[in-house]
């Protein structure tokens, strides 16, 4: 297995501790958090593109103004994502999940009754807050509480809750909506998010390495002043614990290398969370108004693009943990990601059914970057500065999804969708030169 090497050694410490001590239960529980967390922190922008048609009618606007309102929820992600990774590591990951899912729930109910555009931009924004957090949040967990060989699977399985919750939207929001009316499909996905915060809060186990840590560094002696009783764990585990913990919160900041590939990674998000920023929001709207789908068959071929990114997702991650490096995953995505769009134009001109080949392509592809960009943050840099360096990627991606919002403006101004799927084409062609760019000056990830 292939992992890097001060940063890899800094971060496995702790956790082969914390594996030891949890048990089928947390583990499973570790799961649910983190699928839950990546589905519903960033879905509230997802539900508004799914059910674009009715929304636009109901709320009397036009396709660039709804585009904007989205883009709120963005923005303010990108904005918050760096302070979100200073809290996680403030806070704890457990906590910053928890506040991940309720922002989410909460700004999807305001969505649900929104009465215009501005109260839809609103909360939009504010469940923004959740978008920009969960990376980090999940990020930490991953760090702290799973062991190296195994970090490759999960983060991948984190990383397709994300697009679990493109399928989950494409394939009931339309039914929900058709059924209940949009509102009431909104409403739903609120309901589901505050019940599964509750249940973060109660199964995952608390913080105990990060709460303890700054505590046990700065102690003389590992044993000095902990009472005896039978809930303290045995002395040995006890030192080695504390010594553990020391290493990986010893690292203050980032070595040159890493802080260059860091930025790097930061400047590729952006490219491509631009890609996907238009493509995530547009393709549902594009199938309708340009192929003359029905919503039902739009939906499904988002959800199709979703549920293949879920398993690529995890395959890239595992992939990219035992055989690829990063740098070289990254730029055969973004570079396949150039052909899927090309298939998205030639939908249009040459046969609609290119939509579904299309499809399957941007989910191995533009929509399944993240878990390799996240697992490289993970094996990359120290434990102690996981939260901080996934809000600075962040800061790139959420930037970059912004940019793509505004794609709607682009949309009426030539009365088409050609030239923002060609803008898309270009990010994607720039994101894969500047993977190769990392290939080169980062060799020890």
């Amino acid at each position: 297995m292939r992992t890097g090497d001060a940063p890899s050694a800094t971060a496995g410490a702790p956790d082969e501790v914390a594996a030891t001590e949890d048990g089928p239960m947390q583990r499973l529980g570790l799961r649910f958090v983190l699928v839950a967390t990546m589905v519903l922190g960033p879905i509230p922008m997802m539900l508004p593109a799914v059910l674009a048609v009715d929304v636009i009618a109901a709320l009397d606007t036009t396709t660039g103004i709804f585009g904007v309102a989205l883009t709120a929820n963005t923005v303010v992600a990108a904005a918050f994502a760096p302070l979100s990774g200073r809290l996680t590591d403030r806070v704890g990951p457990k906590l910053s999940a928890v506040l991940t899912i309720i922002t989410a729930g909460v700004g999807m109910f305001g969505m649900a009754f929104a009465g215009n555009v501005w109260v839809l931009m609103a909360s939009a924004a504010f469940a923004g807050l959740g978008q920009g957090w969960c990376n980090p949040a999940t990020n930490k967990l991953i760090a702290e509480r799973v062991p190296e060989g195994r970090r490759g699977t999960i983060t991948g399985l984190k990383q397709s809750g994300v697009m679990f919750g493109t399928f989950l939207s494409g394939f009931t929001l339309p039914t929900l909506a058709l059924w209940f009316g949009w509102r009431t499909a909104m409403g739903v996905y609120g309901v589901v998010a505050l019940v599964c915060a509750l249940g973060v809060q109660l199964w995952l186990r608390p913080d105990a390495p990060a709460s303890s840590a700054g505590a046990d560094a700065g102690s003389p002696s590992p044993d000095s002043g902990m009472p005896a009783g039978a809930s303290n764990p045995p002395p040995v585990r006890s030192r080695r614990t504390h010594a553990a913990r020391t290493r990986h919160l010893a690292p203050a900041r980032m070595r040159p290398a890493e802080r260059v590939f860091i930025i790097k990674l930061m400047w590729f998000s952006l490219l491509m969370g631009s890609v996907v920023g238009g493509f995530g929001r547009f393709q549902v709207l594009y199938a309708e108004q340009s192929l003359g789908w029905t919503n039902f068959w739009a939906g499904m071929a988002s959800a199709l693009a979703g549920i293949t990114a879920a398993a690529s997702r995890i395959w890239w991650a595992r992939l990219t943990e035992v055989r690829v490096r990063p740098a070289s995953a990254l730029t055969i995505q973004s570079g396949l990601t150039v052909v899927a769009l090309v298939l998205l134009l030639a939908a249009g001109s040459v046969h609609d059914s290119l939509m579904w080949v299309m499809s399957l392509l941007a989910g191995c592809t533009m929509m399944s970057f993240s878990a390799v960009s996240m697992l490289a943050i993970i094996t990359g840099v120290p434990v102690s500065l996981a939260g901080r360096a996934s809000g600075f990627v962040m800061l790139g991606f959420m930037s970059g999804l912004s940019i793509g919002g505004l794609a709607g403006y682009v949309i009426d101004w030539t009365d088409g969708y050609s030239t923002v799927w060609l803008v898309c084409a270009a990010c994607a062609a720039g994101a894969s030169a500047l993977a190769m760019t990392m290939r080169r000056q980062r060799p020890a990830i």
